[in-house]
Order: structure tokens, then sequence, then C-alpha cells
């Protein structure tokens, strides 16, 4: 027997004897002889306990019943002889559902199946990647897309027409007097692109299933917009950014970058302290860290290359290409200098290496309103940073005066004024004060009443 079912027997035994003692006792005691009242009072108080004693029976029944079929576990809920459920293990949150179009996790969740370059080809913005995810569908193939946990349906999205437009214009080149031919072939493949668009555009819709909701309603345009405005996020966020890149510092240091035109680097040392918690590394890491977090990216080191992602249309980028040593294929040494001046490929440009679609480089997919209208959200995190840098700035000036480095006015305020001075300055201010008196003062002139003529 189960050493649960024998101890739940045991505590079942020790209530039924107390029960029967409790029912019992008036009995030993000498009493007089029963009326018929009181026999009934005993007989109804008989009743009772026997209808609690079926009750507690059928419920250790179906107690051990149910032990005996499932098992026991010591997590699982028993119910005690007072009626009462012990307490349950809390479980653990449970994650979004299949239709959220409201979650923005669940829609970079989806975006993410995209972005691998071998299983999803670049397609026109009427059909990109948003466009599809938007709708709760996710990448299972090569330029496939799955309803996956709804309807299930799968949809195939081919359009090679960029190889055929260059199938086209080879034959176009091969043929001598073909020019003609090659302009109608290319007039066709462009047509032929359009119409393929339209078709899949529609089926981001209807390729669901009839019942699926996501039939019925898809995200909203919104939803891939980056909160960089709000303090609890941006500001936690770059903290994240900066540290991740301060891990590849070497890699950092000597990659040559070319961040907004609008970019700051004196904010940085604005800012409050705390906010980045930058701690004993160069100057130049940090300077490069911050610059580098703020256009959007985090740094990792995957193999032994370090590496830049973005977690918002999860481009990488390997900071190995943008080293001063770095040598591409099919140049040599002597005809190429690596990451001169002159050389725009050797040169990392922090917003054009996100994908076309991304926020911090997109400014239609940001949807910034109000007067950040148009902004993507690199300029849009500028700002915001910028701003609280110089209200940071305002704060703490009256407590650092003493720190500017305003010599003039250091020197003025160390040479005091001797008696002389400051008597000839009282009442020069005296004069000024008695000469805008007189010009602020009104002469009145005495009115003459005029004698009221006697009446005739």
């Amino acid at each position: 027997m189960p050493e649960a079912i024998a101890t739940t027997k045991r505590k079942f035994y020790r209530a039924l004897d107390a029960l029967s003692t409790s029912a019992s006792a008036p009995s030993t005691q000498t009493a007089p002889q029963p009326t018929g009242s009181t026999s009934s009072s005993k007989r109804s108080s008989a009743a009772a306990f026997d209808e609690a004693r079926e009750r507690v029976r059928k419920r250790l029944r179906q107690s051990t019943s149910n032990d005996s079929l499932s098992g026991f576990t010591p997590n699982t809920s028993v119910i005690s002889l007072a009626g009462k459920p012990s307490a349950r293990n809390t479980s653990s949150p449970s994650k979004p559902p299949n239709f959220s179009p409201w979650s923005q996790e669940t829609f970079l969740a989806r975006l993410k199946t995209f972005g691998s370059v071998s299983l999803w080809h670049p397609k026109p913005d009427a059909i990109n990647e948003v466009e599809w995810a938007k709708r709760g569908w996710t990448c299972v193939d090569v330029n496939t897309v799955a309803c996956k946990g709804g309807c299930n349906r799968r949809v195939v999205v081919s359009v090679d027409i960029a190889r055929r437009a260059e199938q086209s214009r080879a034959a176009a080149e091969q043929q001598e007097e073909g020019e003609e031919e090659g302009e109608e072939e290319e007039e066709e493949d462009l047509s032929f692109e359009q119409a393929l668009t339209e078709r899949y555009k529609s089926q981001i819709v209807e390729g669901h299933g009839q019942s699926c909701l996501w039939r019925q309603e898809g995200c909203k345009d919104d939803i891939y917009r980056l909160q960089v405005v709000r303090p609890s996020v941006w500001q936690p966020e770059l903290h994240k950014r900066v540290h991740s890149l301060l891990n590849i510092s070497k890699s950092i240091e000597q990659a040559k970058t070319r961040p907004l035109e609008s970019f700051n680097d004196k904010v940085m040392n604005d800012l409050p302290r705390e906010l980045l918690g930058l701690g004993g590394s160069s100057e130049v890491s940090k300077s490069k860290a911050f610059e580098i977090a703020m256009h959007g990216w985090r740094g990792s080191s995957e193999s032994g290359n370090d590496l830049l992602h973005c977690d918002a249309c999860f481009q990488r980028v390997g900071l190995w290409m943008y080293q001063p040593d770095y040598k591409r294929p099919g140049t040599s040494s002597s005809d190429h200098t690596p990451n001169d001046e002159g050389d725009e490929a050797g040169i990392l440009d922090l917003t054009e290496m996100h994908r076309d679609h991304c926020p911090w480089r997109n400014a239609i997919t940001q949807k910034a309103t109000g007067s950040l209208d148009g902004l993507n959200a690199c300029q849009v995190l500028q700002r915001v940073v910028s701003t609280a840098a110089r209200d940071h700035r305002r704060r703490s000036a009256p407590q650092n005066v003493d720190e500017t480095d305003d010599e003039p006015a250091s020197e003025t305020a160390s040479i005091q004024p001797s008696k002389e001075e400051i008597a000839r300055t009282d009442k020069e201010r005296e004069s000024r004060l008695r000469k805008l008196k007189n010009l602020l003062s009104i002469k009145r002139r005495p009115t003459t009443k005029v004698p009221a003529q006697k009446a005739n």
C-alpha cells in the first residue's frame, strides 16, 4: 500500500475515534432515565454522526481511487478531510497566443524567421517580409511562408524577375540588331513583376483559411515603431548596447564609421554618469561604443569573430571587414590601400547597414508623430538623448560653477576694488538715479477755478 494512502487512512481512523468518543461520552455518565425528548435527541445525533461518517468515507474512496489511477506525486493537490484543497504550485506565465496583432514581441519573433538570406530572398516593398509578418505569416522554407499555430496554410512566394531580366539583357547584348526587342522584353518583365506583386499582395490576406483570425485582422501599421522616446525604454537599452560593444572594444576602436551628420560626441559627457555606467575603458572605446549604440547596434563575439547585431531587422555585420589590415578579395597590396580616406568600401555606414525596412533606417516604418514626424529611429534617439543631456547640464550648472574654465571671469573675481573706486561708483549710480527720477516726474500746473456767474 502506498505511504500516502496509509497516512490518509490513519488520519481517517483518528477522526472516527474522536467522533465516536465524543458521541459515547454522555452515555457513561450517571443520569436519570431518559424521557421521550432526550431519546429522540440521541437518535438525531446518532443519525448525524452516521451521515458525517458516510461523507468522510466517500471522500476517502474518491481520493484513494484518484491516487491509484494517476499515481502519487508530491506536487499534486490533495483534498484534506476538512474538504479544503491544498495550495497549488504557481504556474509559469503563459506566452501570448498565436493571434496577437497587438504584440510587438510576437511580430518580431515572426519577422526574425525571415532574417536568413538563404531562406528568404529580397522582394518588392509591397510583399516584403514586414507585410507577411504583420498578417501572422512565418518563413518555414525557401521563399515559403506558413501560418503556424493558426490555419497552417502555406504560400510559396517566388519572384525571379531579376534573374530573367539579366538573361534578357545578356541576350540583347548578343544581338547586334535587336535593341528594340531588348527594350520590349524589359517592359514585359516589369509588367510581369507588377502582376506577380499584386497577386502575392492579395495572398497575404486571402492565403489564410476562411476561419483564420489573421484573415480578418492583422497588425497595425505602427507595430514596427521602436520606443526610443520613453526614458524607461531607451535608457536601459542604450546602457545594454554600450556595454556589449565595450566587450569588443579592440574591433570597434579600429573600425572607421560614418555616423549621422547631426551626431555630437560631446553629448556622452553631458549625460549622467550612472546612465551609461562607463568604467575604466579608454576614452576612444567609450566614444566609439556610444556612437555605434546610438545607431541601434549591439556587439557580440561568435566563433572568435566580432559582430554587430540589430534586434529590429536582425542584420549582422562582421567587423573584420572594416579593420585597417583587411584586404578585399580581388585586390592586391600594391594597388589598394585599405580604409584610406578615399575608400568608401572600408567605411562602416552605421545607418545604411541596417535593412531597408528597419526603423533605425526607414522613417516610414518608424512612423514617428508630432515634431518627430519624418525621422527614423536614429534621428529620434539623437534628439531625445541630446535633450536629456542639455537638461542635465542645466540642472548641474549651479553646482559646477567653480569647475568652469572661464579664465577672464576668475581673474576679475579675484581682484577686489578699492574704497575710492567704490565711492566713485556709488556717486555715479546716485547721479543716474537722480536724472532718471527727474525724467519720470511729472510737473503739474496749478489749476485756477473759474468763478461761477451770478444769476441776474
